[in-house]
């Protein structure tokens, strides 16, 4: 399989890798936080013979950098939307995974226009939405990386990305309630995000189904790539 890697200049002169493979309509891929594209390796093979495939990594996030003080989901919009106009895109579909979904689902507010579909695989809102264990190991993290950045340049740079985990994204009901994009959500039963919290998402976006998915939590994409794979081309290729 060919795969084209490029990278996006910024404005602030941050690079953002990415690659494409396949060909067809656009489909993005994004990775959760702390990750890279390379989760959806066992994805982009098969996604690949239908669609032109992206798989980002986010500023600040394994391949891409970031010269900018602050790290946000509205600069990771703005990134995916000249990363479109670098490759002519006006419209593509959009899977995002966890931080990702969270990323989409503030690019569809920002941009509903360049979205055809939206899939979102474990994505919260609010911080809420998550379970509270999780939440808990999330602020302890927090804490440390705060002490560590004082001297350690790294932690400094790991502080802003997990910070995307300890603050509401800034979609709020009614913007879900504005989504034009037909969506999909769908989420492990075991996942680290409230399935309550999936429900409300699949509830108050248009045009939204639900799938529930037994036995599998939050990675599940790597974990059961068969019926991951299936349900997400069986949602994007209905007519």
């Amino acid at each position: 399989m060919d795969k084209q890697k490029k990278v996006l200049k910024t404005a602030d002169n941050s690079s953002i890798y990415y690659e494409v493979s396949g060909k067809g309509f656009p489909l993005f891929l994004l990775h959760g936080n702390g990750g890279s594209g390379t989760y959806f390796e066992k994805q982009v093979p098969e996604f690949s013979r239908y669609f032109t495939v992206f798989t980002v990594d986010s500023r600040g996030h394994a391949r891409s950098t970031n010269h900018s003080n602050s790290l946000t989901f509205e600069q990771m919009a703005d990134d995916l939307y000249w990363i479109m106009k670098q490759e002519h895109v006006r419209q593509a579909n959009i899977l995002g995974f966890s931080d990702g979904a969270n990323l989409a689902m503030v690019f569809e507010k920002k941009y509903p226009q360049m979205v055809r579909r939206l899939v979102l695989n474990a994505g919260n809102t609010v911080v809420q939405g998550v379970r509270f264990p999780i939440r808990m190991l999330t602020a302890i993290e927090a804490i440390l990386l705060q002490l560590f950045a004082l001297f350690i340049k790294k932690a400094k740079k790991q502080l802003l990305t997990v910070h995307l985990m300890t603050h509401d994204i800034g979609v709020s009901k009614t913007d879900l309630q504005r989504f034009s994009a037909k969506t999909l959500v769908i989420v492990g039963k075991y996942d680290i995000i409230k399935q309550s919290h999936s429900i409300y998402l699949a509830k108050e976006i248009p045009h939204a189904s639900f799938i529930l998915v037994p036995k599998q939590g939050h990675s599940f994409a790597k974990k059961d790539p068969e019926t991951f794979n299936r349900e997400i081309l069986t949602f994007l290729q209905e007519k």
